[in-house]
């Protein structure tokens, strides 16, 4: 009797439950494979179909198919969901994730030999996968130790395990091409290979560890600390908060505890932010029976501080009044450097401003991690103004704080100083010809919802189509047309065809033309 793999059971499933035939296209697409993997993992399909008295169809050009009738398929469904009689087959990358969090979840060493039976790959894959793991580990501040007779096994500060921990969770690592996890606001944290925990060691292990992570009990504790904070965090710095809550709680409940220099606690304890991070400490060691030290309550409290924010917290510039002094020459800067003198008075500016600059200075006043793909805005090379000031702003803050800002730092920056300059900057459209061919009275309805959107735009010109001349279309701004224009006029830069209702795509385009 044949022993499918997980691919191959997974594949069959698609298969069967298509009522159509598949291509290998689309499979290779849907299980990330190439079209020899998907040949190959149908050879033993076809064998197993075989024994249970089914056949493959295979169509070149076409796809596969199983011509098989309901009941058929309901009992073929039925085997397949068994666990016995089934290999499972792990990516490299998902290996190499699995073996990375069991290696930070263990207080003593293992032989390569216990590493075989976990994994059942060879040594020599093993120790390809030790050295690629071993290499991205030291970049973390992690080392691993790999000695004869004794071991592997690894050594760190507390603060730099449980970073690694929570990027391996957040895939972040070079090895994150097939994650082994998932995390959502509805669910929390997810295990993508729970379903087949019992097929092999190290997945097992992976699972129980991981269903002890309690995510969105974290997230309703981060939910809770707004409150009493009087402020909102970002959505998905509520998704990294309550991670790393989480992750930490397992570790404190393991016996880990973090060291924080004496100084910074009496400092953070002297804080408002205390008794909220004292309060999240609390209801988690109570959640897992734990007892939490006050390096572990400061951990807490510095996540927060660092966590980016839809508005500046109360009390946060009076704790801190150095932010205020800074931001206040930052917006003078700004607008000197844009040449628009409103521009320092811009709330939104400056709030964005605090919101980025406050929470990344504690990051890196505290070095902590915030994931890459929850910071990563940038514009185009093309705004050259805005990235050069956003350097100026960076150089800045380097002088008055000590601290220097990352390149992802940086790019928000840039974002925040194009709104800015879009909110503030006086629009010289002298002339602005808006050609309606439909009537006076579509054309008013056009203008009358171009002047509610873009109020600024106050120079407005209806001229017939029949009116417009080279020298009309020369002389505008701006051409906002109901209809194609003719071949002469096709290739202006300044011509924009619209629907006589203002459609939402319009509206984008018009944006994006004025910006």
């Amino acid at each position: 009797m044949i022993t499918l793999t997980t691919r191959q059971r997974d594949i069959l499933k698609v298969v069967l439950d298509a009522n159509r035939p598949v291509s290998s296209v689309e499979l290779a697409e849907m299980f990330n494979l190439s079209a020899r993997q998907v040949s190959y993992s149908m050879q033993g399909v076809k064998v197993w179909l075989q024994e249970h008295k089914q056949s493959l169809n295979v169509v070149p050009g076409v796809g596969f198919s199983i011509p098989a009738t309901p009941e058929q398929s309901k009992n073929l469904f039925q085997e397949l969901s068994a666990a016995s009689k089934v290999q499972i087959v792990l990516s490299v990358s998902q290996r190499q994730q699995l073996l990375t969090l069991f290696l930070l979840t263990q207080s003593q060493p293992f032989i390569l030999s216990q590493f075989e039976t976990l994994t059942q790959v060879s040594r020599m894959t093993l120790l390809k996968d030790l050295d690629l793991i071993e290499s991205w580990l030291k970049h973390e501040n992690v080392s691993l130790i790999r000695k004869p007779h004794y071991g592997i096994q690894v050594s760190g500060e507390e603060r730099d395990c449980l970073q690694a921990l929570a990027k391996v969770l957040w895939n972040e690592t070079p090895f994150s091409e097939d994650p082994i996890t998932e995390i959502t606001h509805a669910e929390g944290l997810v295990f993508n290979l729970r379903g087949d925990a019992a097929l092999l060691p190290l997945v097992e292990y992976a699972n129980q560890f991981l269903s002890k992570i309690n995510m969105r009990r974290a997230i309703g504790l981060v939910a809770k600390s707004e409150e009493q904070l009087g402020g909102r965090f970002t959505d998905d710095a509520v998704m990294h908060l309550a991670l790393v809550f989480a992750v930490l709680s397992r570790r404190v409940q393991s016996g880990y505890h973090l060291t924080v220099a004496e100084e910074l606690v009496n400092t953070l304890q002297a804080s408002t932010i205390w008794p909220v991070a004292a309060y999240v400490a609390r209801h988690l060691g109570r959640d897992t029976s734990s007892s939490w030290e006050a390096g572990d309550v400061a951990a807490v409290a510095m996540e927060m501080l660092a966590a980016p924010r839809n508005d500046i917290l109360p009390g946060e510039l009076e704790r801190d009044g150095d932010f205020s002094t800074l931001v206040e020459r930052l917006m003078i800067s700004i607008s000197e450097a844009f040449e628009i003198s409103k521009m320092k008075y811009d709330r939104t500016l400056q709030n964005g401003l605090l919101n980025n600059i406050v929470p990344a200075c504690y990051r890196q006043r505290y070095h902590l991690w915030f994931p890459r793909v929850l910071n990563a805005a940038s514009l185009p090379d093309q705004y050259e103004r805005e990235h050069t000031i956003a350097l100026q702003v960076a150089r800045m803050v380097q002088e008055h704080t000590g601290v220097d800002l990352p390149q992802s730092e940086i790019n928000n920056l840039v974002v925040l100083l194009r709104a800015a300059f879009i909110r503030n900057r006086t629009y010289r459209f002298d002339r602005i010809i808006v050609v309606c061919p439909s009537g006076m009275a579509t054309a008013q309805l056009l203008v009358a919802r171009l002047t509610a959107r873009f109020p600024y735009l106050i120079k407005l010109e209806v001229i017939s189509l029949r009116d417009l001349t080279p020298t009309l279309v020369a002389s505008a701004d701006l051409i906002l047309t109901t209809v194609p224009l003719p071949r002469q006029f096709a290739g202006s830069s300044n011509v924009i065809q619209v629907h006589p209702l203002l459609m939402p795509e319009d509206i984008e385009t018009i944006t994006k033309f004025l910006s």
